[in-house]
């Protein structure tokens, strides 16, 4: 056994915490989404750091109200302790030694100052090679101690997780002792009262080989916490830590730099970040990159990469099929270790298209689930995607309601040859209610005519100009009915002679409230749809009659006065409508407020808004 072990100590690293008297327990119940936790978290934090010797601390990120990865990576063990044990129902929350209550240095130094009956020995070691961790905890009583009903519980944290953006709609991109695993379950382990009937009795829980989660942002964040809590009162008796210690070969893919969106059938250019974040120089290590769920192929590396510095890595070209594609990096054998367990993984998202555009009329409902499509790309800087929603029987959406502000979602559509199309033109349907008039989203559609390597903008609108409702907001989360469409033509003739264009739709959230996005059409221009010039609601506001003028184009029309519920106040049709058209609604017998102006032709429909006083 002693061979053993020597022959793994290069891998071994070991930490430890000893309990003398009682160490306060401060577990706090946040989430990425939180607004109130964005702002009471910094004081919380500052007082953990101000107690090292005093306090030790647990974060659980919850479910709600929004986005939260962390949560995401493991909501079972977040969720037994703050609901099944504690009933947490709000956030931020704070319990401190198993009670409720509020956080302070005056509550902490008189916890402190209550005599433990046990003290505690904590300490892990992991094993990098087969990236696992051994840990043994050991609780001591000087005197006879008779527990009931008590448990020793044991969390894996994660001392610090430092996104590059906000990973939630709160702001924070800094997270501190965040549980990541309870061990060896959300129950813990029995304490034996038979154990501690005599002065200075004893019990140790040993946890061998324990996988660390692949989740795991940080290999060097890695710590536990261990506390002694009764169930029946949920009384903490004594708690302990063990701090991380540095891997000594350790490395991480920080970031990977490549082109986003290229023509062709290869991945070609794509560098990778290194980031050496052990404790010791790396002069070997093996670079495995795969696209996809595909064949894992590896490349090596050779430098002298020290401590905390970064060394970028050429993929070398891989060959791919037309589409959104993943490519992944990771590390194994550093520095010769024989270690094949994945180290710093880190993917990125990359389309190549190599498809012939599409030489007829594009067309796309969104009516399939299997979002998105062939040829398709879908990208955010953030990980804030535009998705497929159900609203009008397919559609896309961004939602900017939960997404914080600054997140950017695109969608690419598979290239169209406009060069084919007579007279080309696009045309789509929106749907978007403001939050309120302090938050502003946007909606921007480019045109690129060399494969993303430039684009132009043809089409944004943004705040009340978005809305088709401007002055009614909607404070919940906005899902439109029939009445809350209208559709949009956008002149493309200045790209008539492209014979590869690429077109994206492009979002801004402002922390507001949806936008959705249906019925794409590039095709021939039809001389029956309106435009934006000819198609015109006055006096608005109105307080006599409503006048809609427009100019017509030998077909029919309808022309209805909807409220925002999409109830017809009025409707009227004209059939064989040429040249100028003005149809007046009186308003005499109609309710103060907002107001939506319909006119439909050939399946195309325009809407503007009044307003009625």
């Amino acid at each position: 056994m002693k061979k053993i072990l020597l022959s793994l100590s290069v891998s071994l690293l070991v930490g430890t915490a000893f309990s003398q008297q009682r160490m306060v327990l401060t577990e706090s119940f946040s989430q990425a989404s939180c607004g109130p936790c964005a702002s009471q978290n910094p004081a919380l934090e500052a007082l953990m750091a101000a107690n090292p010797t005093k306090v030790v601390a647990v974060k659980y990120q919850v479910s709600w109200p929004g986005v939260d990865p962390m949560n995401a990576q493991n909501p079972t063990d977040v969720s037994a302790r703050q609901g099944a044990y504690y009933n947490i129902s709000g956030v931020p929350d704070r319990v401190m030694d198993g009670t409720n209550m509020d956080v302070t240095q005056a509550a902490i130094d008189a916890r402190y100052a209550v005599a433990s009956p046990v003290n505690m020995t904590l300490n892990h070691v992991v094993n990098s090679i087969t990236n696992t961790v051994d840990i043994v905890v050991t609780v001591t009583a000087p005197a006879v101690w008779n527990p009931s009903n008590t448990v020793m519980q044991l969390a894996m944290i994660e001392r610090n997780i430092t996104f590059t953006s906000a990973p939630g709609s709160n702001g924070e991109t800094v997270f501190h002792n965040v549980m990541r695993k309870m061990l060896p379950s959300p129950t813990g382990t029995a304490v034996t009262a038979s154990n501690f009937a005599s002065a200075n009795g004893t019990q140790t829980f040993t946890f061998t080989g324990v996988a660390i989660p692949s989740y795991i942002y940080n290999l060097n964040e890695i710590g536990f916490v261990a506390w002694v809590q009764n169930n029946t009162t949920k009384e903490v008796y004594q708690a302990g830590y063990s701090a991380p210690i540095p891997l000594p070969n350790y490395g991480v893919v920080a970031s990977i730099n490549t082109t986003l969106y290229s023509c062709g059938t290869a991945l070609a250019g794509a560098v990778a970040v290194l980031n050496n974040n052990g404790a010791n120089t790396i002069t070997s290590a093996t670079v495995n990159y795969k696209i996809d769920n595909g064949t894992v192929q590896t490349a090596p590396f050779n430098g002298n990469l020290t401590v905390g510095s970064t060394s970028n890595f050429t993929i070398p070209t891989t060959t791919t099929t037309s589409g959104a594609h993943t490519l992944s990096v990771y590390l194994t054998n550093i520095n010769g270790s024989g270690s094949t367990t994945p180290m710093g993984q880190f993917s990125t998202s990359f389309a190549t298209i190599s498809v012939t555009p599409s030489t007829s009329s594009f067309y796309q409902d969104f009516m399939s689930s299997a979002f998105p499509y062939a040829n398709y790309f879908v990208t955010s800087p953030q990980s804030k995607n535009w998705v497929r929603s159900t609203a009008s029987s397919g559609s896309i959406k961004y939602d900017a309601y939960t997404f914080p502000a600054g997140s950017v979602g695109e969608v690419y559509l598979a290239p169209v040859n406009l060069s084919s199309i007579t007279n080309p033109s696009l045309s789509f349907a929106v749907a978007h209610r403001e939050y309120s008039a302090a938050y502003a989203e946007v909606l921007d559609v480019e045109v690129s005519t060399n494969c993303g390597q430039t684009w132009t903008n043809i089409y944004s609108k943004a705040g009340a100009q978005l809305s088709n409702a401007g002055g009614t907001y909607v404070t919940t989360a906005f899902t439109p009915v029939a009445a809350n469409w209208r559709v949009e033509y956008v002149n493309i003739a200045n790209f008539a002679s492209a014979n590869n264009a690429l077109f994206k739709f492009k979002a801004t959230s402002d922390y507001g409230n949806n936008i959705y996005v249906d019925n794409i059409n590039i095709g021939t221009a039809s001389i029956e749809a309106l435009t934006e010039t000819s198609f015109n609601v006055y006096p608005n506001p109105a307080s006599d009659l409503v006048n809609i003028s427009f100019e017509g184009e030998n077909t029919d029309y309808s022309i209805s006065l909807m409220d925002i519920q999409g109830r017809v106040i009025y409707s009227r049709e004209i059939a064989n409508a040429s040249g100028e058209q003005v149809v007046s609604f009186s308003t005499e017998n109609v309710a103060k407020g907002s107001y939506i102006v319909t006119v439909a032709s050939n399946g195309a429909t325009t809407t503007k808004n009044v307003v009625i006083k």
